[in-house]
């Protein structure tokens, strides 16, 4: 099971390596991959933005297809968000009755619920780009009953957004030979950067709660 973790876990790492093994297999592997993660909170773990990047950095340098890996990409992201959708609807039917449950999820579904009653469409919109957000908020507006023509809508277009976004960075930075020399460094610092946005969050509003005081 461990061996089973480390391999998924560091899959974009050795992405390059992977292709030179499983060839065309490789873009059900990146598909299964992005799918799982959207669609179990409990697989949040696995490979997202990073993999996204490096699939771009190795498609810049023709080992993989870009277009391809748009349409891939966009597809997991809006399938496993519409799993994780059912699956918080059907939780809802019996969130209350189990307390382990409740309590497993209590942590995660109350920050999640308050991002989407703040930023409503918009929370949707770009949970994608938020960590724990991206896997929580689908789960979350299952659970609340949330309209789910106005959630494929809205979650539709940030799965495009986030797809366009990382696997052009990847695309154009992976053309850059220092990307291509040293693909594990860029990619540990492509992790680092959404782990940043909540952060400005806090802090800007911390900021603004000062100014408003004074």
């Amino acid at each position: 099971m461990i061996k089973i973790y480390q391999f998924i876990s560091s899959f974009d790492d050795n992405l390059s390596g992977f292709i030179d093994v499983y060839g065309m297999y490789i873009y059900i592997a990146l598909f299964l991959i992005i799918y799982l993660k959207t669609a179990f909170v409990v697989l949040t773990f696995l490979p997202g933005d990073a993999l996204v990047f490096a699939s771009g950095a190795l498609a810049a340098i023709g080992k993989l297809n870009f277009w391809v890996l748009l349409v891939l990409f966009i597809s997991a992201t809006i399938a496993g968000d519409s799993q994780n959708y059912a699956i918080g609807n059907l939780f809802r039917r019996w969130h209350d009755k189990k307390p382990k449950l409740k309590s497993f999820l209590k942590d995660k579904v109350e920050s999640a619920k308050s991002f989407v009653n703040q930023y409503g469409r918009l929370s949707i919109l770009f949970a994608r780009f938020v960590p724990l957000m991206r896997t929580t908020v689908p789960l979350v507006s299952g659970l609340t009953q949330y309209t789910f023509a106005v959630f494929i809508k809205f979650n539709s277009l940030g799965a495009i957004l986030w797809t366009i976004f990382w696997l052009n960075i990847g695309y154009v930075l992976g053309n850059t030979k220092w990307v291509e020399n040293n693909l594990i460094v860029s990619l540990a610092i492509i992790s680092i950067i959404p782990l940043l946005v909540p952060v400005i969050y806090v802090g800007v509003n911390k900021m603004k709660e000062i100014s408003i005081k004074n």
